[in-house]
């Protein structure tokens, strides 16, 4: 077992920094490897200045058990980097330690070189000697966290990554994020939240009065509700007693037809005893049942009524009843203020009586509603729906100037897709069809940059005039063809399946080059023994004509051109039974040559030859 062959003797994650060091340290390993007979030594460190480190050199003092200096080693190294900001470098590199003896060890900076060619010195050998570990946020802050993720709520913060309690210093500060920053950088390198911002939003005294005015402002819209229901169930009392003198007033036109129903029913008898049933069951039987339905809908049992008028077919105007039903019960709605409901009912029954001009008030209660709870998106949304926009009303164009502000933060703080969201819906408003085509353009490279090609062609596509994405789509003109034979993410836009022998046992097996719609290549073997090997991945770009694979030297992602492109063809219809193919060399073997196939029976014969 590889865990039998290595002994741990020291870890540490510490997080040591002392001032003005570019670097932290972050992790500190001493292990032994029986495997290769020595004491390895290994350490994590941060870049936390905004230039690029290139070379890092450090003095490794070692100790024993009892913390005596058995061993110095001088001048090592981490040479060849290219380590953004933020970027962790080190741990995979180990560092043999000497003396048998060493049981602790301790990392001393002595100096750091930029890619810009810059160097760092720590001329009086400072050691690491300040911890930046943080307190947890939401324990400092107790009950105010709350009212902290509400203001990062209502400034368009991300407080998913706001988790430490900040600490300001002369010379640096440190981000809720966690992010070590100078102290002439108002904005975090990391999350991008404001220095001031943060700072203002922690004091105590600010969360206090905020929190106390929140839970008035909640008081104080739980009061209007309160009054809004009482208020509604008064107009419901009102609405019953109505109801009931209408009920009682048609009650007494029934009486005063009281004759004229006992005659009625005398004629049912005479004609059910004088063989009159067929008369009685054609005429009689729906005269009762209308008259049922039209008590029903004067008690205003609206559903109930509009279902017994259904039944009957036709029978006299029991059609135009049903579709009153409805008309009284969306009337109702509308003044019970449930606009949502009366929106869909005067919306089902078209244009008869007001009902059309009832339809567009309906919807505009609904969104003056949602402007109440400053749902401004939402209620923007509906005074569209209901014929109205920011030049026309000016409710919508409060929505418009808030949606929009909030928009231009989202932006400003890179939430694109909640600012396109913003923009798109506001139409015109101001700037916002080009800040939309901004956030699509921005969204398309973040998506390039992650390697999700797909989406970012069709993106660059949509906006295919802005800036230089007629230049960029140009360059990804090939690619382009190659994500286009692929019908979904997890199917392969292109792919080569040839013979070869099995890496475990020897016997044949199938080695199959897989390239997908995510940017990322599988090679992997098929062997008829069914061994277990395991795929090989990677990424994979094309840009003008050139065709490169990924690499990761000390864990930064480098690109190595693979080959160039040497030409492309394209026939104009479609060749049923035929596969595009690219034919590239073997990175194996520079004197053959690959055809890799594209999916698909029936597409055009594309033939892109790379050498």
């Amino acid at each position: 077992m590889a865990g039998d062959k290595v002994q741990l003797l020291e870890e540490k994650n510490i997080h040591l920094w002392f001032g003005g060091s570019p670097i932290v340290l972050c992790t500190m390993k001493l292990e032994l490897n029986k495997k290769v007979g020595a004491i390895l030594a290994y350490a994590k460190m941060l870049n936390v200045q905004p230039e690029h480190i290139r070379e890092v050199v450090f003095d490794l003092i070692c100790y024993d058990s009892v913390r005596l200096i058995v061993d110095t080693i001088e001048n090592c190294k981490f040479t060849g980097l290219d380590i953004p900001r933020n970027g962790v470098f080190g741990m995979d590199v180990p560092i043999r330690v000497k003396n048998p003896t060493t049981r602790n060890i301790e990392f001393v900076i002595k100096s750091v070189t930029t890619t810009g060619g810059e160097t760092w010195q720590n001329e009086n050998g400072i050691r690491f000697n300040m911890s930046l570990e943080q307190k947890s946020l939401i324990n400092v802050q107790g009950d105010l966290n709350r009212q902290f993720l509400d203001n990062c709520t209502r400034d368009g913060i991300d407080y998913t990554r706001l988790i430490f309690q900040p600490v300001f210093n002369a010379s640096y500060w440190l981000c809720a994020c966690g992010a070590l920053n100078w102290s002439d950088e108002p904005v975090c390198c990391e999350c991008k939240v404001q220095k001031k911002w943060l700072y203002d939003n922690i004091q105590s005294d600010l969360l206090k009065s905020q929190d106390e005015q929140r839970k008035n402002a909640a008081t104080r819209v739980r009061r209007e509700v309160e009054e809004r229901e009482r208020q509604e169930k008064e107009h419901n009392r009102e609405t019953y007693e109505k109801r009931k003198a209408e009920y009682e007033n048609q009650l007494k036109k029934q009486k005063s037809r009281k004759n004229e129903k006992k005659f009625i029913l005398v004629l049912i008898v005479l004609f059910i005893f004088a063989g009159g049933g067929f008369l009685f069951f054609t005429y009689g039987l729906p005269y009762i049942d209308y008259q049922d339905a039209v008590m029903s809908m004067n008690r205003g049992e609206y559903d109930t009524a509009a279902e017994k008028f259904d039944k009957m077919k036709g029978y006299r105007d029991s059609d135009e009843l049903k579709i009153e039903c409805m008309y009284k019960k969306a009337i109702d709605k509308f003044y019970a203020r449930d606009y949502s409901a009366a929106s869909q009912l005067f919306s089902e029954i078209g244009s008869y009586k007001d009902s059309t001009q009832r339809y567009t008030d309906s919807l505009l209660g609904m969104a003056d509603g949602y402007l109440e709870q400053e749902d401004y998106v939402q209620a923007y949304s509906v005074y569209v729906q209901s014929g109205f926009d920011y030049s026309t009303n000016d409710n919508a164009k409060k929505c418009a100037e808030e949606i929009y502000k909030d928009a231009c933060e989202d932006l400003e703080n890179n939430h694109l897709r909640i600012a396109y969201e913003k923009f798109a819906g506001i139409g015109d408003f101001k700037k916002s069809t080009e800040y939309a085509t901004e956030c699509q353009y921005r969204l398309a490279n973040r998506a390039y940059d992650r390697g999700e090609y797909k989406s970012a062609i069709d993106t660059y596509t949509s906006i295919a005039e802005y800036k230089d994405v007629g230049k960029k789509l140009k360059k990804l003109e090939i690619l382009s063809i190659i994500l286009s034979a692929s019908p979904d993410v997890d199917t392969p836009a292109a792919w080569d399946v040839y013979d070869g022998y099995c890496p475990e046992c020897g016997n044949k097996a199938q080695y199959v080059l897989e390239f997908y719609q995510n940017g990322k290549y599988k090679f992997k073997v098929v062997c008829d023994n069914n061994c277990e090997i395991e795929d090989m991945t990677g990424k994979f770009k094309i840009e003008d004509k050139t065709f490169y694979l990924s690499n990761y030297i000390r864990g930064i992602l480098i690109w190595e051109e693979a080959a160039s492109i040497k030409s492309v063809k394209q026939d104009e219809q479609s060749v049923e039974g035929k596969n595009t193919a690219i034919v590239m060399t073997d990175p194996l073997n520079q004197k053959n040559k690959k055809t890799v196939t594209l999916y698909g029976n029936n597409v055009s014969d594309n033939t892109i030859s790379i050498a």
